[in-house]
């Protein structure tokens, strides 16, 4: 420090006192923004805002925000390093964020700006922001379709029939069965099958390249956490780790189903035969040549790194939320005998014993339905939804500044007992109320709401359904470990501390 002084020859209280000022400007200022709002909020600490208390690894962050609800109502403040983030969980302004004032919220909020996503990855439907997002959403929205859905229901029975042998092998054998192995194989398959055209069968071979990196892909180890502080602390690095393609997700993982889907894609194109496939991945390829589809934001199709970037989020967004749902769901059936009993009654009433279910029949099963949203609403597997703002904007009597967010902490809305009753309490047969629900919606958030709802939510419905059929046609869960449930919910993802077993007897 001397020597730097003397070099630029000035005393070096002053560099000092430089090298201060730049500090306190970087690292305390913003922390001024929701007291000078009026905004109540848990204090900041310098440098890194509420960072610290939202990442209590004792507490977890649905305690902390429960205290902080309790301490400072349902709207207040805090910071995620520097960036200023309302906490929002009181419904009237959520309508605000997600339906009436959705131009000022159409992007999702990212630490780092969305850039400790790898750049392909950024891509996908989720993480895109502006109107790249809204013409992908465009584009991709008819492929969601009943119709679409109806198309797909082969591969989900090849899987369920895999899933119910799978289960039945257990059974036989007397072994308990790990949730998290068996269910994260079944989401794979249907993965597999309805984005892909692949028949993987993982269920057998757990060992196989393709399941290994989808479980590494979302399984966030504790250097995350070291690569989010350094970029809060140090926002200069972001553009760099951007460039290196350092990220949230594994590099490694990531150019494994980059490569992956590319080889599809170049055989589809090499030898096009559209009528042959009825998957996701060719609706896309359809897409790219679809000259009808409304122009927004430049371009009438998606591009191939596009195509391949969705293809990547089928595996994000459908692997660990599907298997988290299903390990809670079977849980739940291990510990409560009368809801076997109503879930097994209900098959019998609709699914014939040797047939496999078709789409029709899967509407039909409301109570299985009301026990996949009850599963959804005590264990959702992202407990955390954001919002960024693109300009200052006021909801309600609180104004977010220009370079806010929102936080939204679905879990805590759904326990909250002003929306549900008794919240504790396993219930599903709450959802089958649908006054009740229509009246309380926006209470329900596990697939988001409004127009950047959860754009595969009902072909998640039908592959839970499927699953439920298909495993209980060959086994009955007749209990569940642990027997007391903790979870952990690091990085806004819900997992048990300890692993989920189920005991099964064959049928």
């Amino acid at each position: 420090m001397v020597a730097l002084a003397a070099l630029i020859d000035v005393p070096v209280w002053l560099v000092l006192l430089i090298i201060a000022a730049v500090l306190y400007y970087l690292y305390a200022t913003p922390f001024g923004v929701w007291s000078g709002l009026g905004i109540p909020g848990p204090k900041p600490t310098f440098a890194v805002g509420n960072v610290p208390q939202l990442y209590d690894t004792v507490k977890g962050v649905r305690c902390v925000i429960d205290s902080w609800v309790q301490q400072y109502g349902r709207t207040f403040g805090v910071y995620y390093f520097r960036k200023p983030l309302l906490v929002v969980t009181d419904l009237e302004l959520l309508k605000q964020v997600f339906v009436k004032d959705f131009n000022h919220f159409t992007d999702r909020w990212f630490h780092g700006e969305g850039k400790l996503q790898q750049p392909m990855i950024k891509k996908g439907l989720f993480f895109e922001f502006g109107m790249d997002w809204k013409r992908i959403r465009r584009i991709m929205t008819p492929t969601f379709s009943s119709g679409k859905l109806k198309s797909l229901v082969h591969h989900m029975n090849n899987t369920g029939r895999n899933l119910g042998e799978s289960m039945a092998t257990y059974a036989g054998d007397g072994k308990l069965a790990d949730a998290n192995t068996v269910f994260g194989a079944f989401a794979l398959d249907v993965i597999c099958g309805t984005a892909f055209g692949l028949e993987v069968n993982s269920q057998n071979n757990y060992e196989i390249p393709i399941i290994k990196h989808a479980k590494s892909l979302m399984t966030f180890e504790k250097d995350v956490q070291v690569l989010f502080t350094l970029a809060g602390l140090f926002p200069f690095l972001v553009p760099i780790l951007h460039k290196l393609e350092i990220g949230l997700f594994k590099r490694k993982d990531v150019n494994f189903f980059k490569r992956t889907i590319s080889a599809l894609i170049a055989e589809r194109k090499a030898a096009p035969t559209p009528d042959d496939y009825a998957d996701f991945l060719q609706l896309l390829l359809n897409a790219e040549a679809d000259s009808s589809v409304e122009d927004l934001g430049g371009s009438k199709k998606l591009t191939i790194d596009e195509i391949t970037a969705q293809g990547v989020l089928f595996i994000i967004a459908g692997y660990g939320t599907t298997s988290s749902t299903l390990q809670f769901l079977f849980y739940e059936i291990g510990r409560r005998p009368d809801i076997r009993e109503k879930v097994m009654n209900e098959l019998n009433e609709h699914i014939a014993e040797m047939a496999e279910p078709t789409y029709e029949d899967c509407q039909k099963l409301k109570y299985i339905e009301a026990l996949i949203n009850e599963t959804l609403r005590c264990y959702p597997p992202v407990h955390l939804l954001s919002r960024n703002v693109d300009s200052e904007v006021k909801i309600g009597s609180f104004t977010i500044p220009s370079n806010g967010g929102v936080l939204i902490p679905i879990a805590n809305i759904m326990k909250d007992p002003e929306h549900f009753p008794d919240p504790d309490n396993f219930m599903p047969e709450r959802f089958l109320n649908d006054d009740k629900q229509a009246a309380n919606i926006i209470s329900f958030l596990p697939f988001g709401f409004g127009p950047r709802q959860c754009i595969g939510l009902r072909l998640a419905m039908l592959e839970l359904k499927m699953a439920v059929v298909h495993m209980l046609k060959h086994v009955e869960v007749v209990d569940s470990e642990p027997e007391k449930l903790d979870l952990e919910d690091y990085l806004g993802v819900l997992v048990p501390k300890e692993p989920i077993k189920l005991k099964m007897k064959l049928k």
